[in-house]
């Protein structure tokens, strides 16, 4: 099997549904993220940027107003595709179908690296950093923001703890388990992985903004924007009777509009890492 095969059939396949379907709400949703993960590397007009998992490239147009040229790169071409339409305007921003792990960059190309949730994935994840490590000049900058535990994330406990009641949550996160949406929720894993690519002045910060679940919007739409995600659907199928996974959906919903802010959607707290080292 390629490299982060089942990455790539899974992010050309039903995963990117949603997120095509629905990017402007993600990008709301995740504005808090993105918002830091940019102040971090503060992009100037002489910078080279690589943005890694861009997806729909929300932070690769973000980091376009402010860099010299950036690339956005990811392995989905559904994703790709809408960011592609989003940067028609631009002229410093290009993409490219191309998994970071094993992609042949320049040495040296890049002066800023950064990843919005996009470097949890890597089957070979020292390889796949000591890549973007080689595509840096010296002295250039690396920031990623990643998840904390799925505990520590109050937008997917509601789900979590629904479905708790009635079927055996999966074990998730941390290096152990592989690649995933928690793989890299442990700091100290983490900085030891970076250490291990060749990075220095590895910082990790923690980042608990709340979130305006689906950017915004009625309560219908938060519940079926959030029911829709493909980390919230796994869980929810592991309930098999139906009439339970009903009523689970119903707890969901009822816990949800306790969080209801009138005229402006579900708001829940978050959690995440901000990580940032130097070649």
């Amino acid at each position: 099997m390629e490299p982060n095969q089942q990455q790539v059939e899974a992010w050309n396949g039903g995963e990117s549904v949603h997120y095509v379907d629905h990017a402007d709400r993600y990008d709301r949703q995740l504005a808090p993220f993105a918002d830091a993960l940019l102040d971090a590397v503060g992009p100037v007009r002489t910078d080279r940027v690589l943005d890694v998992g861009c997806g729909c490239g929300a932070t690769t147009l973000a980091a376009a107003r402010a860099a010299g040229v950036v690339l956005g790169v990811d392995v989905s071409v559904p994703l790709l595709e809408v960011a592609r339409a989003r940067a028609a305007s631009l002229g410093n921003v290009d993409f490219v179908v191309a998994d970071a792990q094993t992609h042949r960059f320049d040495d040296g190309a890049f002066d800023v690296v950064i990843s919005q949730f996009g470097s949890m994935f890597f089957d070979e994840p020292v390889a796949a950093f000591a890549n973007l490590h080689r595509s840096l000049a010296p002295g250039g900058r690396l920031a990623l923001v990643t998840w904390q535990e799925l505990a520590a994330n109050e937008w997917l406990t509601v789900v979590a703890s629904a479905v708790a009641r009635r079927a055996e949550l999966p074990s998730l996160g941390g290096r152990s388990n592989g690649p995933g949406m928690f793989f890299l929720q442990d700091p100290d894993e983490t900085s030891a992985l970076l250490g291990s690519a060749g990075f220095t002045d590895v910082e990790i910060e923690p980042l608990s903004p709340s979130l305006l679940l689906a950017g915004g919007g009625t309560l219908d739409e938060s519940v079926d924007f959030l029911v829709g995600m493909g980390m919230v659907r796994g869980l929810l199928g592991r309930i098999e009777d139906a009439a339970d996974r009903d009523v689970a959906l119903e707890e969901v919903r009822a816990a949800l509009g306790e969080h209801l802010e009138p005229g402006v959607g579900v708001r829940l707290g978050a959690a995440g890492w901000l990580v940032t080292a130097r070649r």
